[in-house]
Order: structure tokens, then C-alpha cells, then sequence
């Protein structure tokens, strides 16, 4: 996938919206439920997978302030987004910094930023 940030945020808002005009409501549903069967990942606790990305399932385990079913993923190249559907947030950073961008201070500081916030 490639795009602007506004364009990865459109399509993420459609994710976050129930898909409309481009996804049935129950497509997005069942996208973004944990399709990981309960296997927990050893590098991200509280944590599954739904088609697409990482869905968080446990947010004590998980050590965030995410409310479980927020959506979120990471590239290798600095990109992070998250869906958040409880407080209707979509987040897209693209940084273009290799790993920092997708693990590291800077996706945490972002984080904690708009949750302290809300």
C-alpha cells in the first residue's frame, strides 16, 4: 500500500466508520475481530490478529491505554497508525524512520500524548 497520509487515514476511516461506502458493515466486523483463534504472541502480550493487523484483546496485558478492539500496525520503514473505535480516533504517523517509527519512543510518546488528552 502506498499513499499520503490523508489517504491512509481516508481508508482507516473507513475501517473505523463500519466500511461504508467501500465495505459491507459486516466485512469490517469480522476484519476486525481476532482471527488468532486466542494464540498469544510472545512479543506483543494481549494482543491478536484480525485480517490486516493487530487487534488488542487484553490492554492490561498489553500494557496501553487502548480499549480492547483497537486496531493498529507498524512498518518496518516508520509508518504507525492505530483505530481506536471506542473514542473514535484514527491515528496515522508516517515517518519515514526505520524502526523508530514503528517501535520505538516516538510511537509511544504519540500514544501517550493524545490518550492523556482525551
Amino acid at each position: 500500500m502506498a499513499g499520503t497520509a490523508g489517504e491512509v487515514l481516508a481508508i482507516l476511516e473507513t475501517i473505523r466508520k463500519c466500511g461504508a461506502p467501500l465495505l459491507s458493515n459486516e466485512t469490517v466486523r469480522i476484519m476486525m475481530a481476532d482471527q488468532a483463534g486466542g494464540y498469544r504472541q510472545q512479543y506483543e502480550p494481549g494482543s491478536g490478529f484480525g485480517f490486516g493487523w493487530s487487534v488488542i484483546t487484553d490492554p492490561a496485558e498489553a500494557g496501553v491505554p487502548f480499549p480492547a478492539g483497537t486496531l493498529k500496525w507498524g512498518g518496518v520503514y516508520g509508518h504507525s497508525w492505530f483505530i481506536d473505535p471506542v473514542n473514535r480516533l484514527t491515528v496515522v504517523a508516517l515517518t519515514n524512520t526505520t524502526l523508530e517509527g514503528m517501535w520505538g519512543k516516538f510511537t509511544v510518546d504519540l500514544r501517550e500524548a493524545i490518550y492523556a488528552a482525551l
